[in-house]
C-alpha cells in the first residue's frame, strides 16, 4: 500500500441534507475536497480514509467522527457532480438556445469531468460498493438524459437543428453523447501504459460527445458551438 505521502485534486439535488453547524460543515468541506485531491491522482484508487486523514493532517478519529468510510466521502460529493450535470443541461433563461450556450454547455460538462475524475476512472466499482451511491447514480442519469433531451427538442424547434427520421433515434443520440463522456477517461485509461489524464484530454472528451449531435445540427450553429469547444485553453 502507498504511504499517504505518495499519493498524488438552480438545483443541486431533490434530496434534502440537514445543515451541519458551521464548525462542523467546515471540517466536512476541508475532508470532502481533501479527499478529492488524493482520489484524482493516478494511484488515488487505493487511497484509503487513513491516507485522507495523514494528507490533511488529523487524526483518523476525527475523520471517523464525520465519515465512517471512503464511501460516504464519494457519496457526500455526488450532489455536486449531480448538480454540475444538471445544470449544464437545464433549459435556457431566455427560451432559446445559441451555439455559444450550447458550446458551453459542453465546457461546463468538461469541468466536471476534470474536477471528479477520479468518479468517472472508477465509476462501475464506486457503485458496486455502494448500492446507495447507485440508486442516486440511476436517478440522476434518468433526469439528465430527460433533461438533455429537452434541449434537442428545444433546438428542433427552433430550427438549429432537424429531426431525426426514426422517433427513437432521439433518445439514441442522447444516450450515445452520455455514454460517450462517462465513459472517454476509463477508455483513454485502457489504452496507456500511465493513467496520467490532461486537461486537453478532456477536452477532447467533450469533442467526441458534441460530434454524436453535430451531423444533425444546423450548419453555421454547429461550426460556431464546436469553436467554443476548440477554443477552451485548458484554464479553469
Amino acid at each position: 500500500m502507498p504511504r499517504a505521502n505518495t499519493l498524488e485534486r438552480e438545483r443541486l439535488s431533490r434530496r434534502k441534507v440537514a445543515p451541519l453547524p458551521a464548525r462542523s460543515a467546515g471540517t466536512v468541506t476541508r475532508i470532502v475536497e481533501g479527499a478529492r485531491d488524493l482520489f484524482n491522482r493516478p494511484d488515488g484508487g487505493d487511497a484509503t480514509t487513513n491516507h485522507i486523514a495523514a494528507h490533511l493532517g488529523m487524526s483518523p478519529g476525527n475523520l471517523y467522527y464525520h465519515f465512517r468510510n471512503r464511501e460516504e466521502i464519494v457519496r457526500a460529493m455526488f450532489p455536486r457532480i449531480e448538480g454540475e450535470g444538471l445544470d449544464a443541461t437545464a433549459p435556457p433563461a431566455g427560451g432559446r438556445l445559441s451555439a455559444r450556450d450550447f458550446g458551453e454547455r459542453h465546457l461546463k460538462g468538461l469541468h466536471t469531468l476534470w474536477d471528479y475524475r477520479f468518479f468517472f476512472r472508477d465509476l462501475n466499482q464506486l457503485l458496486a460498493r455502494d448500492p446507495r451511491l447507485a440508486d442516486e447514480f440511476r436517478d440522476y442519469q434518468r433526469r439528465l438524459r430527460t433533461q438533455y433531451r429537452g434541449l434537442f427538442e428545444l433546438l428542433i424547434a427552433q430550427g438549429s437543428m432537424r429531426a431525426p427520421e426514426a422517433e427513437d433515434d432521439l433518445d439514441r443520440l442522447v444516450t450515445d453523447s452520455i455514454v460517450i463522456w462517462t465513459n472517454w477517461i476509463p477508455h483513454l485509461i485502457a489504452l496507456r501504459p500511465r493513467p496520467e489524464i490532461a486537461r486537453e484530454d478532456v477536452v477532447e472528451g467533450a469533442l467526441h460527445s458534441f460530434l454524436v449531435v453535430a451531423p444533425y445540427l444546423e450548419r453555421r450553429f454547429a461550426a460556431e458551438a464546436r469553436a467554443v469547444i476548440e477554443r477552451y485553453d485548458g484554464g479553469s
